[in-house]
């Protein structure tokens, strides 16, 4: 079940309609890619994609065919390679951090256990890993690379955790391989599968990398900042987690509270009143602002890679995917 979101339309009439289509049969086709033998694996395998999701990914990868032959069919399977990847990541994430629920519901390692979560994401992996190996060896070798650069940037933020002693340069660099390398091989395979001018393909691939980390960044600021209506969740998870995201590195290195906010993460994992005191300090450190800053740039970035790509609702459209990332996280943008 694919959800719409608010601003995440495409804003011509027609491109929209087709994209709406084709990722119609983009939830067909995975669907029918999560279909086990086993019924505790065709349960668990299903379970995520039942929940729904956004399928920002696949409609990346669908764009980015605009670039070249829209019609092609090869861009439905690689944009469900793509999302059985973004799943998977979400099976393994939640094991790691120990997640009671995902999508509005008890997640797999909850209901289940870990070993059944870990090994259904295991599944989805080698899932993908089948259906790029059918279009063709670059395919295969870019969903790889892509999975491999996912790991690292998973093992960066786990090594990471807890750590006080935190650069932000370091932290920049696992979102860039855990969310943005994702991203990026979206727009990036969308461009490959239509066949478009490979200088194109390369900037859709950059563009997509931007994008990715405007959109980690924007997540981080609503951690922040957002209430618990607007999250789907409670905000300050983040933080609980050990994860210290720009917001929070930013406070811990310039904030005036700073050495009180290091002693309340130092105690351990904040909750209940901690949690929102630590919150407090974060949110008037001028770290919001910071981080605010932070995507503006990376959107900007994206804005002029998109603007260097052939005019047309397409590009249009990439435009406006940027500038809802800075708008839904309270950013400017840059023209």
């Amino acid at each position: 079940m694919r959800r719409v979101i608010p601003g995440l339309e495409v804003p011509d009439a027609t491109l929209e309609a087709e994209i709406r289509a084709r990722l119609d049969r983009v939830e067909e086709a995975l669907e029918k890619a999560v279909v086990a033998e086993s019924d505790l694996l065709a349960a668990t395998a299903r379970y995520l994609l039942q929940a729904g999701g956004k399928r920002f990914r696949p409609m990346l990868v669908l764009l980015g065919g605009y670039f070249g032959d829209p019609t092609d069919p090869r861009l439905i399977p690689g944009s469900v390679a793509i999302e059985l990847v973004h799943l998977a990541t979400l099976y393994h994430d939640d094991v790691i951090d120990e997640a009671d629920s995902r999508r509005g519901l008890p997640s797999v390692n909850a209901r289940w256990d870990n070993t059944v979560a870990i090994l259904t994401g295991d599944y989805l992996f080698a899932r993908a890993s089948e259906i790029s190996a059918d279009l063709g060896p670059e395919v295969c070798r870019l969903l790889a690379r892509t999975i491999a650069v996912l790991c690292d940037g998973q093992i960066r933020e786990v090594d990471a955790s807890g750590r006080l002693a935190q650069t932000e340069a370091g932290y920049l660099e696992v979102i860039r391989r855990k969310t943005g390398s994702l991203i990026a091989t979206s727009c990036r395979l969308g461009g490959l599968l239509s066949e478009a001018a490979e200088h194109d393909v390369e900037t859709l691939g950059a563009y997509g990398e931007a994008l990715g980390m405007a959109f980690q960044l924007s997540d981080d600021i609503m951690d922040v900042t957002a209430s618990q209506l607007e999250l789907g969740k409670e905000p300050g998870v983040d933080m609980r987690e050990g994860v210290y995201t720009l917001p929070v590195l930013f406070a811990l290195r310039q904030g005036r509270r700073r050495e009180e906010l290091a002693g309340l993460l130092a105690a351990g994992a904040p909750d209940g009143e901690l949690l929102d005191r630590a919150l407090e300090i974060v949110r008037t450190s001028g770290g919001i602002e910071h981080a605010r800053r932070a995507v503006t740039r990376e959107v900007g970035r994206a804005v002029e890679l998109a603007r260097s790509l052939p005019e047309g609702p397409a590009r249009e459209s990439l435009v406006q995917l940027a500038r809802f990332l800075a708008a839904r996280c309270g950013a400017s943008t840059e023209d």
